[in-house]
């Protein structure tokens, strides 16, 4: 089969692209002799300074090319995205296999692509990479990986992925530890199936891939009200929150006294759901993985009291409402009181019951635009409405159901903002009112 390459897209004016006569429709087949895949490989080859490209012209003909350029310099290629790896599994908890109807279409695309894993610190289970792309990551560095583990036990973790045969694991980790990949794994706790004897053994066994395996979240399942996971799987409960938060207490303690850090983590979910304090600061260390909600909590109300303690000037005649899901409002609610005290504001924060995907989810970055104007109908909200930045796709800026800021703001006939990704961001957006 003949090499389809990659295709250029566009070539920027001026750039060592158009020096070296590259087109948009040419195609690159090959750099310095190696096949291109996509567009990570090719900045991989262009990395040095100079590359002897193979294309072939969009008439068919195909001919070498050397590419030179200053350190630092964009090439100035724009080439086709790639095709992502989708999903070989059949998880027992998969969270796609849990939306209902009438969501964005984008989330049922089961992802598990060891590129977007580096490129946006996606989890992948690697069950889909092979040797070759094992060679490939090390090679080219992509690194750190994010890899949902769930289990080390092979019968187990086979069951969990809905696999018939086992994917080979611990040699896979093995590999990307010893060619100086940093990964940073994931379990999802399901009460009676990866929890108990079976969580222990799957952080150990991760243990010893340290410091190539830097950290491990444990997050606990979520269960929507649709698909078959909710009628096979038990839900987590503040029950088990608590004594999950006493099992994994003592390994942190060990794994800090003997390498200055807790290596695993638990979801900021288990301390809220489960009535206990959230963590001091210290205890995530670098926050590594804070993206899966380890650790986001903490980090919001301390930089909400920085954030205050900065300010001076007077926000008397702010007066609008913040939303929220269940499981964080009573901690935004205490902020934002705090804020009012000192500012003489008049901010109120409305939390919203899930009642798209169902109650038990009660994350606000899975809120929908209809439960938030189904919350708020018949309320005074002020003069605008700020939602959860992490409830908005960062590709098409919707909500889970489609709905975007603008559709709520008609709705509602008041303006709707996104929080924004960091404090600076809310804090510019309550002082620029």
């Amino acid at each position: 089969m003949a090499n389809k390459g990659l295709r250029i897209l566009k070539v920027r004016k001026g750039s060592p692209a158009e020096r070296a006569c590259l087109m948009p429709e040419d195609s690159l087949l090959k750099a310095n002799g190696r096949g291109i895949e996509d567009e990570l490989g090719l900045r991989f080859y262009l990395s040095e300074g100079h590359a002897d490209l193979y294309i072939r012209r969009s008439n068919g003909i195909e001919e070498s090319i050397r590419v030179h350029f200053a350190e630092g310099e964009d090439p100035g290629l724009v080439v086709e995205e790639f095709r992502t790896r989708t999903c070989n599994n059949a998880c027992l908890f998969c969270f796609v296999d849990q939306l209902p109807s009438g969501v964005r279409p984008g989330l049922r695309v089961k992802d598990d692509d060891f590129r977007l894993s580096f490129l946006h610190g996606n989890y992948i289970t690697l069950t889909n990479v092979s040797e070759k792309d094992l060679r490939r990551i090390i090679e080219q560095r992509l690194s750190p990986l994010y890899v949902s583990v769930h289990a080390t036990d092979p019968d187990l973790r086979k069951r969990i992925l809905g696999r018939k045969k086992t994917d080979g694991l611990h040699h896979k980790l093995g590999a990307l530890v010893r060619g100086g990949i940093r990964i940073h794994a994931q379990i999802v706790l399901m009460p009676g199936i990866n929890d108990g004897e079976h969580l222990e053994q799957t952080i150990r066994e991760l243990y010893r891939f340290y410091p190539g395996i830097q950290s491990v979240a444990i997050v606990p399942l979520g269960l929507s009200d649709h698909g078959k996971p909710r009628e096979c799987l038990a839900p987590v409960t503040p029950d088990i929150c608590r004594r999950t938060i006493r099992q994994v207490a003592p390994w942190q303690k060990e794994f800090r006294d003997q390498t200055g850090c807790n290596f695993a983590y638990l979801a900021d979910e288990f301390y809220i759901q489960g009535r206990m304090e959230i963590p001091r600061r210290e205890y995530y260390d670098d926050f590594a993985q804070i993206e899966d909600g380890v650790g986001m909590a903490r980090l919001f109300c301390d930089e909400f009291d920085a954030g205050m303690n900065r300010r001076r000037k007077s926000r008397a005649g702010l007066r609008g409402t913040l939303v929220t899901g269940t499981l964080f409002a009573p901690l935004l609610m205490r902020c934002i009181a705090r804020f009012n005290e000192k500012f003489g504001s008049r901010l109120m924060v409305r939390q919203v019951e899930n009642r798209f995907l169902g109650k038990s989810i009660t994350v606000a970055g899975l809120l929908s635009g209809r439960d938030i104007l189904s919350a708020l109908e018949g309320a005074e909200i002020g003069d605008f409405l700020i939602i959860p930045n992490e409830a908005l796709s960062q590709v098409e800026g919707i909500m889970l159901d489609g709905l975007s800021p603008r559709d709520m703001s008609m709705r509602l006939g008041k303006p709707v903002y996104a929080g924004g990704r960091t404090m600076k961001d809310l804090f510019q957006l309550f002082f620029g009112l």
